[in-house]
Parts: C-alpha cells; structure tokens; sequence
C-alpha cells in the first residue's frame, strides 16, 4: 500500500469510529446536526479490519474527481446600438427592451440598454413652461 492509502485507511477507520461512538449521547447533540443521525442500533455492523481489496476500492471511490455536468451558454450582450450580424439575425421588442436573435449563431445574440427612469418621465406643460403659473 502506498503511503496515501495508508494514510486515508486510518482517517477512514478514525472517522468511522467516531461516527458509531458520537451517536450514543445524541440528545445533547442533535441541533448540530444538519441531518438528524440515525440511532445506532440502525447503522451496519463496522468491521475495523476491512480486507485490503474492500479498502482500497472505497478509498478510489472517494478519491474520484466528480465531474458536474456544466453547459457552457451565451447570454446577451447588451449593447447601446444593436446590429443585425448575419442575414439569419432578426429584431424583437420584449419589456421595453430591443433584442437580436439569431437562430444559426448563437453568440449573435444581444439586447439593448435600458433607459434610466429619470429619461423616461413624461414631462408635461406644467413643467415644461419656463413662467410658473402660481
């Protein structure tokens, strides 16, 4: 056995040890828990002498990188004049905003910027005039 092995068989066993015999007073400890332990009456028989063979395949399992599943996606760009990229490109207005998809690529797409609220206001004449009428 190499010396990582080793090393991670008495972790293991520690750490197996310690989960049997912590569960014995779990009145005291259960709001620490994320989960709530299961008693030990329920747990598997532990042997604390495991074959090499058994060992090492549980030291593999938990040695394996986990790989998630990540799809990489484009968002919109977003940009103050849109453009039409590609002939396949075409406008579409959602939410006060302006947008170009493209079916074909993708990375064509892009949404315009909102307006702030103060370049939006609806001014009308009473705010308009330069003499206030009171």
């Amino acid at each position: 056995m190499s010396l990582v092995s080793r090393v991670c068989t008495r972790f293991i066993q520690g750490s197996l040890r310690a989960i049997t015999f912590s569960n014995t007073n779990q009145s005291n400890r259960n709001f620490h828990m994320m989960v709530k332990p299961m008693p030990v009456t329920c747990l598997p028989k532990l042997s604390f002498t495991p074959d090499a063979v058994s060992l090492t395949s549980g030291i593999q399992r938990l040695l394996a990188p986990v790989s998630a599943a990540l799809t990489h996606v484009a968002g919109f760009k977003v940009k103050g004049r849109l453009k039409r990229r590609c002939k396949d490109c075409y406008f579409v207005i959602r939410e006060q905003r302006h947008y170009v998809i493209c079916p074909t690529h993708r990375r064509h797409k892009q949404m315009s910027m909102k307006k702030r609220d103060y370049k939006s206001w609806i001014l009308t004449h009473a705010t308009q005039s330069k003499v206030r009428p009171y």
